[in-house]
């Protein structure tokens, strides 16, 4: 990928699926497969909508968007109106196997707001290269202060109100989540905002992003975002002040790295129903079993995490299913979050995850092109045995001629 990476310390998609039969002593998700060792796990096939997005770049362009350029790093000193300079790979050559070129993504900042807790920005994809995407992307921890929130406040859980029209919907939120939320709607105005852009635009796809403290507030800000904007009583809507009109079915998807808890049982079904979701936990293979980032695992209590939790593996870029385990606060515990938790080991691994994903998609037309290369040989070499043939009853047929002219010749001699 272009640009810096975060330099935060401690920093296939081929058929098959993985069937988790155990846990761990230290929450780590066990996995039997062929050999009873991890290494060899059959990676889980990602459902179609997401490995299309993954082989079309959207996932990797917002990872970068939710890291590179979010308020932490590069996209702190950008404006609105400018665009990310972004590099990902793309398939080889189906014949010669050759890397192909790197493909260019200029996708441009639409607004910014927030606060240093909680920072989303709102990008449009690279429409001259065919990506109707509305990014929204959620940055990293700021402060390191803002992990005692989550240990203290955020570990309790309370009731958010939604007002979907003229109904509500109750969901039980982290307290310390649910503060950000309000503010982002109250003082921002992010939902407003994000309706507008989305009614500004008919046919983009909504796509909201984040690592780790991002990733948690890309999933409750979605779901907010969903509830409110998904009005069962109309097909549309005026926004508030603004005198547009906005669809009511529109769907939205989060993709997310490493988020830890934010929701009771109830809130992450609801979350299941209401959004398209691919949660991934960056994990790795150690003596046989597979780890997994132990923040997804916090906090403990009556929390539970998105439906669908996708373990990535770290060295490979292949996804596998994943059961995540109990909140351990030991040493264990906090080596699996110095390996995996941080943004440079989840880009790493998801570029492997991309270039995988597109070996495979050449994979058939690469076969093609072999087929049809087989064919031109059998029928040149059809075309030869045939033309050989031909030359062979030529010959055949003057051989004939020469027989009967010398048979003809003899008996004349005779009569003489």
């Amino acid at each position: 990928f272009r640009g810096s990476e975060p330099g935060e310390e401690g920093s296939s998609l081929r058929g098959g699926l993985a069937t988790p039969t155990s846990m761990g002593a230290c929450g780590s998700t066990e996995l039997r497969a062929p050999g009873q060792r991890a290494k060899q796990e059959a990676p889980t096939l990602l459902s179609a909508y997401w490995l299309r997005s993954l082989q079309e770049g959207r996932l990797n362009t917002a990872l970068l968007l939710s890291t590179v350029f979010s308020e932490k790093y590069s996209g702190r000193r950008m404006e609105v109106g400018e665009v990310a300079e972004i590099s990902l790979p793309t398939a080889s050559d189906p014949v010669t196997c050759e890397p192909g070129k790197p493909r260019q993504l200029r996708p441009k900042l639409l607004f910014r707001t927030g606060c240093l807790q909680a920072s989303p920005f709102l990008w449009l994809g690279d429409e001259e290269a065919g990506d109707a995407t509305l990014y929204v992307c959620f940055g990293p921890l700021r402060q390191k202060r803002q992990v005692m929130k989550i240990f203290s406040s955020g570990s309790t859980l309370q009731e958010d109100v939604v007002k979907c029209g003229d109904a509500t919907q109750v969901v039980r939120v982290s307290n310390y989540i649910k503060s950000l939320l309000d503010r982002l709607w109250a003082d921002d105005r992010l939902g407003e905002r994000l309706s507008a852009a989305v009614a500004e635009r008919p046919g983009h796809r909504v796509l909201f992003a984040g690592v780790s403290h991002g990733a948690v507030l890309a999933q409750a800000a979605a779901l907010r975002f969903k509830l409110t904007w998904s009005d069962p009583d109309a097909a549309m809507q005026t926004l508030s002040g603004t005198g547009q009109t906005r669809c009511a079915s529109g769907e939205v998807t989060v993709v997310s790295w490493n988020g830890y808890k934010w929701t009771d049982a109830q809130g992450a079904a609801l979350a299941g129903q209401q959004l398209r979701l691919l949660p991934v936990a960056l994990s790795m293979v150690e003596a046989g079993v597979r780890l997994v980032d132990s923040v997804v695992e916090y906090p403990a209590g009556e929390f539970e995490p998105m439906p669908g939790v996708t373990a990535l593996d770290r060295d490979t870029g292949d996804f596998f299913e994943c059961v995540v385990g109990k909140v351990h606060r030991n040493l264990e515990s906090m080596n699996r979050m110095r390996q995996l938790h941080f943004a440079q080991a989840v880009l790493k691994a998801m570029k492997m995850a991309m270039v995988a994903s597109l070996a495979d998609e050449v994979a058939e037309p690469r076969a093609v092109v072999e087929m049809m290369v087989q064919r031109s040989l059998s029928r040149r070499l059809s075309d030869i045995l045939t033309a050989e043939e031909s030359f062979m009853a030529i010959a055949a047929d003057v051989a004939t001629e020469d027989s009967d002219e010398s048979e003809e010749s003899s008996a004349a001699q005779g009569q003489r």
